[in-house]
């Protein structure tokens, strides 16, 4: 069953981190902005493909268990679909810059962890209580 809201979370930090990449991937390559757009649009499109990965992949479970393995299960699939991603971006990418290479790998750690948080109980829990005590306070 799919999530629609950890694939919105996940696909919408996707994207903001992407802005991120092109805007560090910019400063760095010769040319700027304007003579790499199709490069950059690329490098940005890869981060939200990996939004829309993530998202989809909060079910796949690598180590099975309760408690703080959930938190492990998140960032090794993180890291694991960060590296997947990073990997097609270096062998292809003109440049081949490491730099990008490592910030898709924390990119798709970043991602997974916002995603499960902002999905999880807790995070529920947390945003209507402070609704509910505003709500109390008005009373």
């Amino acid at each position: 069953m799919i999530n629609y809201k950890r694939l919105i979370i996940s696909t919408v930090t996707g994207a903001l981190l992407g802005i991120i990449c092109i805007i560090g991937v910019g400063l760095r390559i010769e040319g700027g902005y304007l003579e790499n757009i199709v490069y950059l649009l690329g490098i940005w499109m890869s981060r939200l493909v990996l939004g829309v990965t993530i998202g989809f992949v909060g079910e796949f479970t690598i180590i099975p268990g309760i408690g703080w393995k959930k938190w492990m299960n998140t960032s090794i699939r993180g890291i694991f679909f960060g590296l997947l991603f990073s990997t097609t971006v270096l062998l292809l990418d003109p440049h081949f810059s490491y730099t990008t290479f490592a910030a898709g790998i924390a990119y798709g750690l970043i991602t997974d962890l916002v995603a499960t948080f902002l999905t999880s109980d807790k995070a529920t829990k947390f945003f209507t209580r402070k609704k509910t005590e505003k709500e109390e306070k008005k009373d």
